[in-house]
């Protein structure tokens, strides 16, 4: 393997869906004799979602693109992954590889104009264009569990693929917005920490020690975090609804759902940009996420007073003042794991963005109401304040694809090597079946 095996297949961005397409189309037909593209299912608004399968050895390997529709650069590392499998035979020896393209078309097809036009981004691009599914509406976190059953058109196509493949490894590409690499594994590895560690340090990337999305979470080595268990059982409320409760995941996951046929899930985290490390007391970090949840309660209640038009944008938006108080929740309990978490500053710009992109669709249906243009300038003012809040404290420094999505790309292939085919029958752990 040379130093940096997927530089040659890996470009300046992240594709567009259209992009993805054509890339993966181009492959199947470059390489009939080793690889079959195929339609498995379509998304909620009729996008088609796409398999590549290259197949070899014994054990099944299932890699997912666009977990979530911000974090791109998982769409950039599928392709790659299918070029250089199908240019490269001792890949398919012991694997048979099944390459999904992405698995949300409709939330990346609401993303992909700021990386397509923009990249590298900057954090006001980045949020001008954002769009986070409430947690009801992510393909990622939708799979059936013991308090869920309303599962979407695209989880239902992903569980079919993992119901025939039973994979020995199912690999979702997430990504994260600044900071180091990490991931989430649905058991303990105990060689995976160090691979990761190794193969960070050869792309010029660290590994974070405590992410926002694993304070609480126990840890089998540096980086390298076990995700929770379903949730048994149904609370009250509408489930991460909105400013009165706190976010969870609407169902459980692929890592979950390949767990129970006795798999292993990943989720392997990768940044867009490198930042600088935060100094924040508790105090400061709380002050911060409750300040952002009382501007953003009084804005949402303006534009909702304004307009009665709902949108994705607002109940995404909405969704995060749940989040807020999860996030204030973890740093009371685990105050030391609050003073390096970029997403203090972060999560709050995802909201003002998205509202901004709200108050955009109610300004286009009456341009010139006064009261609509004026909570439209309150929205953007809101977005650049906390924008500059953050590249001030982060100082963000754009990194390129060769290295973050090269990185995420080899990790798959090195996992893969790590685990052995895993016979059929084999239970998943305890409380995931």
């Amino acid at each position: 393997m040379t130093p940096d095996p997927f530089a040659p297949y890996i470009g300046d961005r992240p594709p567009t869906l259209e992009e993805l397409d054509r890339e993966l189309a181009k492959t199947a037909a470059e390489h009939p004799a080793v690889c079959t593209l195929r339609e498995i299912g379509r998304s909620r608004a009729d996008r088609a979602m796409t398999m590549l399968t290259l197949p070899g050895g014994p054990k099944q390997v299932l890699v997912i693109g666009a977990p979530h529709p911000n974090e791109p650069i998982g769409l950039a590392a599928i392709p790659a992954l299918a070029r250089y499998i199908a240019e490269h035979p001792q890949a398919r020896e012991e694997v048979s590889w099944h390459l999904v393209g992405c698995a949300d078309p409709d939330g990346v097809a609401a993303n992909q104009d700021w990386w397509s036009t923009t990249w590298p981004p900057t954090l006001e691009s980045y949020h001008r264009g954002m769009y986070r599914p409430v947690a009801a509406a992510q393909p990622e976190w939708t799979f059936p569990s013991p308090a869920f059953d309303a599962t979407l058109p695209e989880t239902r196509a992903l569980m079919s693929v993992i119901d025939d493949l039973r994979p020995a490894l199912t690999v979702s590409l997430h990504g994260s917005d600044s900071g180091g690499v990490w991931a989430m594994a649905s058991r303990a590895e105990p060689a995976l920490p160090q691979t990761m560690a190794d193969l960070a340090a050869r792309y010029g990337l660290r590994v974070e020690e405590t992410p926002s999305d694993c304070i609480g979470l126990p840890s089998f080595g540096a980086g390298a975090f076990l995700l929770a268990p379903p949730a048994v059982t149904e609370t009250d409320g509408p489930r991460g609804g909105g400013d009165d409760r706190e976010w969870e995941p609407a169902g459980s996951s692929s890592a979950h759902y390949t767990a129970r046929h006795g798999g292993f899930g990943l989720f392997p985290e990768v940044p867009m940009w490198a930042s600088a490390p935060i100094r924040l007391s508790p105090q400061e970090t709380i002050g911060i996420l409750e300040d952002a949840r009382c501007v953003l309660g009084d804005l949402i209640a303006e534009l909702m007073a304004a307009s009665d038009q709902e949108t994705v944008f607002l109940a995404s938006a909405k969704e995060i003042c749940s989040i807020t108080r999860l996030m204030v929740r973890q740093i009371q309990e685990t105050p030391e794991a609050s003073r390096e978490q970029d997403l203090v500053l972060l999560i709050p710009a995802r909201a003002a963005g998205m509202l901004l992109r709200h108050a955009d669709q109610f300004l286009a249906a009456a341009p010139d109401c006064e009261q609509r243009q004026a909570l439209r300038a309150k929205s953007e003012a809101v977005l650049l304040s906390w924008c500059h809040r953050a590249e001030k404290s982060l100082r963000p420094r754009p990194m390129p694809l060769s290295r973050t999505a090269g990185y995420q790309a080899e990790m798959v292939l090195a996992t893969a090597g790590l685990l052995s085919a895993v016979p059929p029958g084999v239970p998943g752990p305890e409380g995931w079946a």
